[in-house]
């Protein structure tokens, strides 16, 4: 009888989970998408349950978690992503995601949502399954075309800013919310804090970007050498001004450029000492006392002790360089450096990448 009884109650309580988790995810899917949305499969939990082995250890498929914890599981005998969030997020926060999911899930470079389960509270998602990246295991793999993946994320941000009504500002962009599939595609995803820019304006005031690096440096504090950016990446206009703009993603892209340059293979082509990247590289891998200057800052300082301060020269802009050089460069652009042509937009960086990575290997894709 105590099983019958805890049984039925468990089952008034999923009951209620889905009629509450509903009514805020049809909130965000009106305010995010006019309604208009990829169809989302309602998994029970039953099933995810099942496909992660009642969230196994064993299962899981990240080392490092903010909001997450992500799981490695087979639903409809596909293997799958299954994200379940962490006491950090509120159902708005992962409702917001799976409303903005749903709205790029058509696009190759977004991390495809396949349904969610709204019988867990906050509701589990499910995508169709990548691996989430980390410097890690590029820094051992010979053949990772840093060029492609940076360019890849740029063309899902530049879609984002670009394919609706409303420019959608991701803006909590990082390592941990990029994905590699196993063609090696790269895939964004994560957009609990994602926002949106109203129709003719050109920014948004938003306290939540602050919020997300505040709890993410408390978060990430012992998790050296596993290619997290302890310096700001948060943009210093929004730092100062509490504006979000196309530029705040674009700061962080930089920052994520700056991390791939950190990959063993490139020490030759960029001609810098060892010194000199492990001085780079420790940005990604250790707390600084002075970690309230912005990113431009460190990386700079950087340059101008080990004598590679011709790389900050503007006048570089008509000189040949090296596909990494212009890769890098891009880079120290996009995180304020004040070099060659102002960016201003993400689809114009989309478009470097582009050109360098056709120059570097003779093919392209479209954005």
């Amino acid at each position: 009888m105590n099983w019958l009884r805890t049984n039925r109650t468990g089952g008034k309580a999923r009951q209620r989970n889905v009629k509450e988790n509903g009514e805020v995810i049809l909130k965000e899917l009106i305010e995010c998408c006019d309604g208009k949305y990829n169809p989302i499969k309602n998994f029970s939990s039953d099933q995810i349950i099942k496909a992660t082995d009642n969230f196994s250890q064993s299962n899981r498929a990240s080392r490092i978690d903010i909001y997450y914890r992500c799981y490695k599981g087979i639903l409809d005998d596909r293997p799958v992503l299954i994200k379940k969030g962490k006491y950090t997020l509120d159902t708005k926060e992962i409702c917001r995601d799976i409303a903005i999911s749903s709205m790029v899930s058509g696009h190759k470079n977004f991390l495809k949502l396949l349904g969610c389960c709204l019988e867990f509270t906050p509701p589990v998602l499910v995508f169709e399954y990548a691996e989430i990246i980390t410097l890690g295991p590029l820094i051992t793999s010979r053949n990772m075309r840093r060029i492609k993946i940076a360019r890849e994320v740029a063309n899902a941000l530049t879609y984002l800013h670009t394919a609706f009504s409303r420019a959608f500002i991701h803006s909590n962009l990082d390592h941990f919310t990029i994905f590699l599939d196993g063609n090696g595609i790269a895939k964004l995803g994560n957009f609990c804090n994602c926002v949106s820019i109203p129709e003719g304006e050109v920014f948004v005031h938003d306290d939540a970007l602050k919020k997300y690096h505040d709890f993410r440096t408390n978060t990430l504090k012992q998790t050296h050498g596993l290619g997290v950016c302890y310096v700001p990446v948060i943009d210093p206009e929004y730092k100062t001004t509490g504006k979000v703009t196309t530029k705040t993603d674009m700061h962080s892209f930089g920052a994520f450029m700056l991390a791939l340059v950190q990959v063993k293979e490139v020490d030759d082509e960029l001609s810098m000492s060892s010194d000199m990247l492990r001085a780079l590289a420790e940005l990604f891998i250790k707390p600084h006392d002075d970690a309230l200057l912005p990113l431009h800052h460190h990386v700079s300082k950087i340059l101008r002790k080990f004598g590679y301060a011709e790389v900050m020269d503007s006048d570089m802009g008509n000189v040949a360089a090296s596909p990494v050089k212009e890769f890098f460069r891009l880079a120290l652009r996009c995180i304020g450096c004040k070099l060659g042509d102002p960016l201003i937009s993400m689809i114009q960086v989309a478009k470097e990448l582009r050109a360098t990575e056709k120059s570097t290997y003779g093919i392209t894709d479209e954005l």
